[in-house]
């Protein structure tokens, strides 16, 4: 399996960029991963998202990148206050 470098592809928008995450919110409203992962739970993510969970339990918390708040929304029950900051306009818009 080859990889690319998406950078390095003629009109491609870095990512990780502004741009790239203002594409996003205007192609798909949301964010989310657009490839097909081989693995299952638990993975880097589940198991952030289960570690931030317990480490927020009634904390006033600030999540900034939030995206289209999944992560947002996920944990507004255990934190005794969550606040979502996005810079794409279409993610907040979603959220």
């Amino acid at each position: 399996m080859k990889f690319i470098d998406p950078s390095t592809l003629s009109g491609g928008i870095p990512p990780y960029s502004f741009e790239r995450y203002k594409q996003l919110g205007n192609l798909q409203g949301i964010y989310k991963y657009t490839w097909n992962s081989l693995l299952q739970q638990p993975n880097g993510e589940s198991i952030f998202d289960k570690e931030a969970a317990k480490m927020i339990i009634n904390k006033k918390v600030l999540d900034v990148g939030c995206g289209h708040g999944d992560f947002t929304l996920k944990c507004r029950l255990q934190a005794k206050e969550i606040v979502g900051f996005n810079v794409t306009e279409n993610f907040i818009k979603i959220g």
